[in-house]
């Protein structure tokens, strides 16, 4: 049985959520109705040739994805944003043709979405959807399509709808999970999660530099940033994310740790292992 095989089925009590890291920003989250979500699964290994990235090797995995894309289980995906360590073709076409899914990402990856074949849930900031058996509530996120300077840290709307967006999961009444996609703070995202309460956040924590911004590389929340944003939001748990998979684009655990027991010791946090399910009481 392989780990997302597993995680289907993973018994998850009522009141409490199972959350398994797949690597960068992917996540699988299921809670006691037994609807498995898989969010920005990432499981292939394109970006490592891929000129349009940069030169080869620079986006090469430092480890294996925990299981291949032909055996991703899900019943719903949810897509952050377009780039491609978020919404990756080469992972979702053999997922569906396994088991097919319900897809939800912005409405800019329309067109994508429908050429995979799978059932597309356009996401609208605001606008809450029921798919699957669970609710999906998308908030804004402040991020940019690449790096055109300090300004391109903002939320971006285009045709009426938020480009780069992050999902508070609701597997039950009381019990949700935030996956803030890629993003720094801004106040949009405080007023969206301000009426949500999420238990769990998944927050990118790579944070941001002059180094890789002249790469094209657009950052995201630091460890201090993604702890405030937790706090601010009333989660109970903080899991970081976008951390560990590239080196170009990597955050120290330790780092994470100390900046947690330092300077936010009332946080609960848990550093998860890529393919190890856990579950949480929330």
């Amino acid at each position: 049985m392989n780990v997302s095989e597993g995680f289907r089925e993973l018994a998850v009590p009522p009141g409490m959520v199972g959350v398994c890291a797949l690597g960068q920003a992917g996540f699988l989250i299921k809670g006691s109705g037994g609807t498995v979500v898989a969010v920005d699964p990432y499981l292939s290994d394109r970006l490592a040739t891929d000129s349009e990235f940069g030169p080869p090797g620079r986006w090469a995995r430092r480890f294996p994805p925990p299981f291949g894309p032909g055996e991703l289980d899900a019943d719903v995906v949810v897509i952050t944003h377009e780039h491609a360590d978020h919404f990756d073709p080469v992972t979702l076409g053999p997922a569906f043709e396994r088991h097919p899914f319900q897809l939800v990402a912005p409405p800019v990856l329309a067109d994508d979405a429908t050429r995979l074949g799978a059932a597309f849930r356009p996401a609208h900031a605001g606008e809450p959807l029921e798919v699957g058996g669970v609710l999906v509530h998308p908030v804004p996120a402040a991020h940019s399509p690449e790096y055109t300077g300090p300004a391109c840290y903002d939320v971006m709307v285009q045709d009426g709808a938020h480009r780069f967006l992050g999902y508070v999961i609701e597997v039950e009444d009381g019990v949700t999970v935030y996956h803030a996609g890629d993003t720094v703070l801004h106040p949009e995202i405080d007023r969206a999660l301000a009426g949500l309460r999420p238990r769990v956040a998944l927050l990118p924590v790579n944070g941001r530099d002059r180094i890789r911004e002249e790469m094209g590389i657009v950052g995201n929340l630091t460890v201090r940033e993604a702890a405030h944003l937790a706090a601010q939001a009333g989660a109970r748990w903080l899991m970081p994310s976008h951390h560990d998979l590239f080196a170009v684009n990597a955050e120290s655990v330790t780092t994470f740790v100390d900046t947690l027991d330092r300077q936010f010791p009332d946080q609960e946090y848990l550093v998860p292992k890529v393919g190890r399910p856990v579950v949480l009481g929330v």
